[in-house]
């Protein structure tokens, strides 16, 4: 049995690991156009030393993250609990810092607004919606679009009020502003509009709460580099620096790929790629048009000594609705920016050395910017202008400074600039998102990637890769145990 995968983020890695950890006799060439495996789980190399991750940085739910690697067979990565887990500092002077401790939590919320019993029942309510979005609308795949119409699906869509948006439904919880943007903003690690992405999405910072935020020892890149190293000795292939350019459909089925104008033969193809993009491969299909996620303006430094950060920090507009309709609405940089700050050096002494750090800052952002663009209009004087204001010292101890903007994303690859994969709108969730088997009348093409169901996010596109594979055992009877001549005899 041959598959092909095209495209080496962390969906096929992760697919990958699970499929050799099952069949080993299973061969696996992955088609990578890049240099490297990874995808969005990638480095920034600083020429005067030091690393610090591209992409993502914030580890959650870390025992789903765990399972997920014991599982296929990759024990020894080690994530370490920040706590706290972060703080968000308005442009106002109000801080709101967010303990580890969901008591300590409640008993802080309490001094601080008087809603103490508000955050209870926000954990309390967020808690039976998790355990029922997980099974119904997370863990499963869906073979027909209409399955999300089915009595059985509606009814706790209803009872979790999935249509109210993320920022509104937390009205139901706190009076405080400041507490319904601390408690809707992360739908954004998604690059959703807490204003107008669905509510079912605000688990995301329940989840956080109740878990924690961790960090992967050697960076969140360093995982992807552990994947690849296993992979490797299983026997998995690469072929980096190679671009596809078709998959062959013969007959109602995927056949192969032609990758520089060669032709190679797999049983089975897995697209592996912004699955908007990775559609303009498939022979006989007409790509259809996907609303993406917000963009970013990403800037990394390699700083000389220690800064006053925590792992994470967030500087935040007072009010964060006109900076949302500026980015999704407005297509226009925001007059009050909000700025993530990532300080891994805080916790790790491996990414550069002793006596320095690393940091990044990310920006949410209109997608279609670029340097110039961003230099014309002074923002990202701005943005260092305000960390400045907050970290008086910081321009002064730059060493070194590289920038990542929406239209360098775009040029990676990321639909439309998007950072995120597309967005979780309703339109773009559960059965009405592309699935492992994206479609019906193809036989042996698969997809993973944070744009295919469930989501993005790291241990998400995971749980993807696993619904991919499951797929995979059934629609080629494996559960019994992997044999060639099943497979031929089909």
């Amino acid at each position: 049995m041959k598959i092909g995968f095209v495209g080496a983020g962390v969906g096929t890695l992760h697919a990958a690991l699970l499929l050799t950890k099952r069949y080993p006799e299973i061969e696996i060439t992955i088609f990578e156009k890049e240099t490297r495996a990874g995808g969005r789980l990638a480095s920034v190399d600083f020429e005067s030393g030091g690393r610090i991750d591209q992409g993502p940085t914030i580890v959650l739910m870390p025992g789903k993250l765990q399972e997920q690697l014991k599982e296929a067979g990759l024990e020894g990565v080690e994530l370490k609990r920040i706590d706290p887990l972060y703080d968000l500092h308005f442009d106002d002077g109000t801080v709101v810092t967010k303990q580890a401790d969901v008591v300590d939590q409640a008993i802080a919320i309490e001094r601080q607004f008087g809603e103490g019993r508000g955050f209870q029942e926000f954990m309390n309510q967020k808690s039976k919606d998790y355990d029922v979005s997980v099974s119904k609308f997370l863990e499963r795949s869906y073979f027909r679009k209409r399955e999300l119409l089915h009595p059985s699906m509606l009814a706790p869509l209803v009872k979790m009020h999935a249509m109210e948006t993320a920022h509104d439904h937390l009205k139901r919880f706190f009076k405080s502003k400041y507490l319904r943007m601390a408690y809707s903003f992360p739908t954004f690690y998604i690059g959703g509009n807490p204003y107008t992405t669905p509510s079912i999405y605000g688990l995301i910072p329940y989840r956080e709460q109740e878990e924690g935020v961790w960090y992967v020892k050697g960076g969140y890149f360093s995982l992807a580099e552990r994947m690849y190293e296993a992979l490797i000795e299983r026997g998995v292939q690469f072929k980096f620096n190679q671009s596809v350019e078709r998959v062959m459909i013969r007959e109602g089925q995927a056949k192969g790929l032609i990758v520089e104008g060669q032709e190679y033969h797999y049983d089975s193809v897995v697209l592996n790629g912004e699955f908007p993009l990775m559609e303009y491969l498939v022979e006989g299909k007409l790509p259809k048009k996907y609303v993406p996620s917000g963009g970013t303006l990403l800037l990394y430094f390699k700083i000389h000594g220690k800064v006053d950060l925590p792992v994470h920090r967030f500087l935040m507009p007072s009010d964060l609705k006109p900076l949302m309709t500026s980015i999704f609405q407005k297509d226009e940089l925001p007059e009050h920016p909000a700025v993530y700050l990532f300080n891994p050096s805080k916790v790790d002494d491996s990414l550069t050395e002793a006596d320095d750090s690393v940091v990044y800052a990310l920006v949410p952002s209109p997608r279609g910017y670029d340097q110039e663009k961003y230099e014309a209009h002074g923002f990202i004087d701005q943005v260092l202008a305000k960390i400045e204001q907050h970290l008086p010292g910081f321009q002064s101890q730059i060493a070194e400074m590289k920038i990542r903007t929406p239209q360098d994303a775009q040029d990676f690859g990321l639909y439309e600039g998007g950072s995120f994969g597309i967005a979780p709108t309703i339109r773009q969730s559960a059965a009405l998102k592309t699935q492992a088997k994206p479609y019906a009348d193809i036989e042996r093409l698969y997809a993973v990637g944070a744009s295919v169901h469930p989501c993005g996010g790291v241990p998400i596109v995971m749980m993807g890769a696993t619904l991919l594979v499951n797929r995979m055992e059934q629609e080629m009877r494996w559960k019994n145990g992997y044999s060639d001549e099943r497979i031929r005899s089909m």
